[in-house]
């Protein structure tokens, strides 16, 4: 197994610690986390879901959360995750202190379809979690099935 670590800013749904514990696993211990500020992005529902994309968008920016040690076994998890509906890309986010880290966070594919609508994390929770971690929870056996038969 890989030991390298990474660091990833989330947005989305992946702030969310019970969805991020589902996705990475074993892999959740050990992770730091911090608030931080990507900028110029914007952060946009994607159509008929119920979670955001991000896109390039000059002076706009997006709050969300940094997370420090990233194994690579769980970066490979998080990829599985986003599918090939996102592409990974190397960011630089700004932290609460002024300082600022490199991170790898998912922006939205060209075959993205987006609506202009914000997507805001707390009415997520409160509408839609329940329903969002019902179908991780399927997601999930799937993705093991597949996995184990490999």
């Amino acid at each position: 197994m890989n030991s390298s670590n990474f660091t990833c800013f989330f947005y989305g749904t992946l702030m969310d610690s019970i969805v991020l514990k589902r996705v990475i696993g074993g892999y959740y211990k050990g992770i730091q986390k911090r608030q931080g500020i990507l900028k110029d992005f914007k952060r946009v529902k994607v159509k008929e879901a119920h979670y955001p994309a991000i896109v390039d968008s000059k002076g706009d920016k997006v709050e969300g959360l940094v997370v420090y040690g990233i194994a690579n076994d769980a970066l490979l998890l998080l990829d599985e995750f986003e599918d090939d509906e996102y592409q990974r890309k190397n960011v630089t986010v700004l932290l609460r202190d002024d300082q600022k880290t490199k991170a790898a966070t998912y922006v939205a594919g060209p075959n993205m379809s987006l609506d202009d609508e914000g997507w805001c994390f707390s009415t997520w929770q409160q509408n839609h979690r329940k329903e969002f971690l019902e179908n991780l929870a399927i997601w999930n056996r799937i993705e093991k099935g597949q996995r184990d038969a490999i």
